[in-house]
């Protein structure tokens, strides 16, 4: 039996960043799942207001452990915790076969210094946060997971199922692993980072009209010319003038925008209708399919034939489980 212990540092806890992970390593068999806190004699508390119930005091951990997750949520990228419990942590980083993070319980294991000289991801909101409190780490915004040694980080919540399939199937092979996905109904491995989930287009709002208006344009007309020329003459500005303000006020280049914005379009179609992947580029405006996986690549990291053969293979799966 491997012992697997989740730590949970309060204030609130994300309750799927435990849970999820929880269930898979307990639905495995073959581990001795427990869960500790860094605060004793406290209830868990989840940010979404449930109890978890009174989680064992971390300084009683005794044994042999095999895997030591930390758990992620409310506060912990403000590092509320004391030198005591970090300087723990950072031994029991070199007592353990394997030790980790799921969201921004890397923030924890970031101020412990377990990250140094280091690659590693958290929720995409916090990539930036953690990569100015922990200089001495290389912080990667889009990987749904990371595993660096014998150090683990996974990104935004249900990415912390992700980080314990991958873990089962190191321990269980990749069939038992493949047993659980679909036990559970997930992705045995998801198509692309965590960008696709990170809001492409929720670009911050412009108090200028005429860019607003610009934005909602090419959001109905993808497959028209969308040259800066163009869209600067629909706003009345001289093309680098348009191209600046827009970059000012969006957070990034027209062109950036058009292509996310056409990959976000092509996504959906992929996902819910028949289309083939030379006719979804047609209709999103990229003109080819070569265009088009060149955009998901960059986009997502994932090809958009990928893409598409992800998602129908789960739905022809579906359909042959109602047959």
């Amino acid at each position: 039996m491997l012992r697997v212990v989740f730590l949970a540092v309060p204030p609130d806890i994300q309750i799927l960043d435990l849970t999820g992970p929880f269930e898979v390593f307990a639905r495995c068999g073959g581990y001795r799942v427990e869960l500790f806190s860094s605060a004793p004699g406290e209830s868990v508390r989840a940010s979404c207001g449930l109890k978890v119930g009174e989680a064992k005091d971390y300084r009683r951990l005794r044994g042999a452990v095999d895997t030591l997750l930390v758990v992620g949520g409310d506060g912990a990228e403000a590092i509320n915790c004391d030198e005591a419990f970090l300087s723990w942590l950072r031994s029991m980083s070199s007592r353990v076969r394997r030790i980790g993070s799921i969201c921004t319980g890397a923030c924890i294991l970031g101020a412990a210094g377990i990250l140094d000289d280091r690659r590693a991801v958290t929720h995409w909101k916090y990539c930036g946060q953690l990569a100015e409190s922990t200089p001495h780490a290389t912080i990667e915004t889009d990987p749904i997971f990371v595993k660096d040694g014998h150090v683990y980080t996974s990104a935004g919540v249900t990415a912390g199922i992700d980080l314990a399939l991958a873990l089962v199937e190191e321990d269980h092979g990749r069939r038992r692993e493949l047993e659980i996905a679909r036990d559970l109904v997930m992705f045995l491995r998801r198509p692309g980072g965590q960008s696709q989930f990170s809001s492409l287009l929720a670009a911050q709002a412009s108090s200028l009209q005429p860019i607003e208006d610009v934005e909602a344009w090419v959001l109905d007309h993808l497959r028209d010319d969308l040259s800066v020329e163009n869209l600067a003459a629909r706003c009345g500005m001289s093309p680098r003038h348009f191209a600046r303000v827009f970059s000012s006020e969006k957070g990034m280049p027209p062109g950036r925008f058009i292509e996310r914005a056409r990959v976000q379009a092509a996504r959906t179609l992929l996902e819910e209708s028949g289309l083939r992947v030379k006719e979804v580029a047609v209709k999103c405006g990229f003109g080819s399919s070569d265009t088009m996986r060149r955009s998901f690549v960059r986009v997502l990291g994932v090809t958009a034939g990928d893409y598409a053969a992800h998602f129908r293979r789960d739905e022809s799966q579906a359909r042959g489980a109602h047959v």
